[in-house]
């Protein structure tokens, strides 16, 4: 299925939808503050403690599989839905997706649908260029991309509650005229939201993010057999990789429309960089992505390396991925600038 059909009706925000001063500052505390937390508490531990080889195997083991979760499962299965998998995978990717703690399936790819309708354009939730002039407006931008953006997207808290209400008839959420933030974004993705199965795994999105803390503690103590060992694979598996990972997501819309490269021509202001493509494992080639969104793979080149697609190459060899969605050579050629 072609994603990019199911978002051409999407308008841009009104401003009918606000949350109050009090839920902005809760919900920042509970984006930004909490992670920060344990990310202090993760450095104040090296500078007394140091850390050990398995700390760093809980961190890279937990980083990795989280944000594979975000990249191959929610952007590029269930948000433009590039492949198709088996249910099993489904699950995998929507579970680690979710453990990496940036909002549930449906948020996050209703979500990022939207940003492709409008990418850097009116309507843009999140673009860290539209409308700023001169340098001071494009630093301001870049924070606003990277730390902000949702503290104007009601739909971040509301959401969860909005598909328990929808969710035994969602028709009714898809036809209604009604023009609420939640309600726009449904309407990005009728083919996710009718099917009970993943609505049913992506109301569960608390369970999912406990598991992710939970998991590196559980390891930690069995492979050291110790209550310390189970409070370092906490701190490290889950709460350093949460905020690392979660920054490095978020950086995906400041920095990638901000700094970086533009070899193929695109409608906005998108860029390839290289180290982000790395801490994303591929999202950060950028431009090539929004050149071509309906693109399974993001390496154009020898040298991009692509991770997440280096898995999907893998699952498809398996037989465990079919209908993989990439350009043409020709296609790629024609969009390259001079």
């Amino acid at each position: 299925m072609d994603a990019a059909a199911e978002i051409v009706t999407v308008g841009p925000p009104t401003t009918s939808d606000r949350l109050s001063l009090a839920r902005k500052v809760f919900l920042f505390f509970m984006v930004e503050g909490l992670p920060l937390l344990g990310l202090l508490y993760g450095v104040w531990l090296f500078l007394h403690e140091g850390i050990r080889w398995l700390d760093v195997g809980l961190f890279v083991g937990m980083y990795v599989a989280t944000m594979t979760g975000i990249e191959l499962g929610f952007h590029r299965y269930f948000a433009h839905r590039t492949f198709e998998t088996t249910r099993p995978i489904r699950a995998l990717l929507l579970i680690l997706g979710s453990m990496a703690g940036q909002g549930s399936t449906l948020l996050w790819s209703g979500l990022h649908r939207w940003h492709h309708a409008h990418t850097d354009i009116p309507g843009d939730i999140h673009s860290p260029t539209l409308g700023r002039q001169g340098w001071w407006q494009r630093v301001r931008g870049f924070f606003w991309s990277q730390f902000l953006w949702y503290l104007d997207s009601p739909a971040v808290v509301l959401f969860a509650r909005f598909m328990n209400r929808h969710r035994a008839d969602p028709e009714i959420a898809l036809s209604s005229p009604e023009d609420t933030q939640e309600f726009r974004i449904v309407r990005t993705m009728p083919d996710l939201v009718r099917d009970a199965w993943l609505v049913r795994l992506n109301q569960r999105y608390g369970l999912w993010v406990l598991l992710g803390l939970a998991l590196p503690a559980v390891l930690g103590g069995l492979l050291t057999g110790s209550w310390e060992g189970a409070w370092r694979g906490l701190v490290w598996g889950g709460f350093v990789r949460f905020a690392l990972v979660q920054q490095a997501s978020f950086a995906v819309n400041s920095v990638t429309h901000t700094l970086g490269t533009q070899p193929l021509a695109c409608r906005d202001d998108s860029r390839n960089n290289g180290v982000m493509a790395v801490l994303t494992l591929g999202a950060g080639w950028h431009n090539n992505h929004h050149t071509f969104p309906g693109s399974a793979f993001t390496d154009f080149r020898w040298y991009q390396v692509d991770i997440s697609g280096l898995m999907l190459r893998a699952l498809e060899k398996l037989g465990l991925a079919w209908d993989v969605r990439r350009p043409s050579p020709e296609s790629i050629a024609a969009r390259k600038r001079p």
